[in-house]
């Protein structure tokens, strides 16, 4: 199963959308970004399932959240997800 990688600007941020995430049902996981999927260096980033990817992104932007961006994880390789 694919896993999706939600980019914040900074820790607080990243925690901020773990925890309106987890209120709202979604399993996630806050951690450091792996390095280079940022061109500006240390990032954190909220893990969440394929399932949930968009209706998290939704929750995030509704409550002002604003991803730097977000990348689809499958086997290894990252893939860049359009912020629609």
């Amino acid at each position: 199963m694919n896993q999706y990688l939600i980019v914040c600007r900074s820790v607080t941020q990243a925690q901020r959308a773990g925890r309106l995430l987890t209120s709202a049902g979604i399993t996630n996981r806050v951690f450091r970004s792996p390095v280079g999927l940022t061109e500006r260096g240390c990032s954190y980033s909220v893990k969440v399932r394929e399932s949930s990817f968009w209706r998290a992104l939704a929750l995030l932007r509704q409550e002002g959240i604003h991803p730097v961006k977000a990348v689809r994880m499958e086997g290894g390789v990252y893939a860049e997800v359009p912020l629609v």
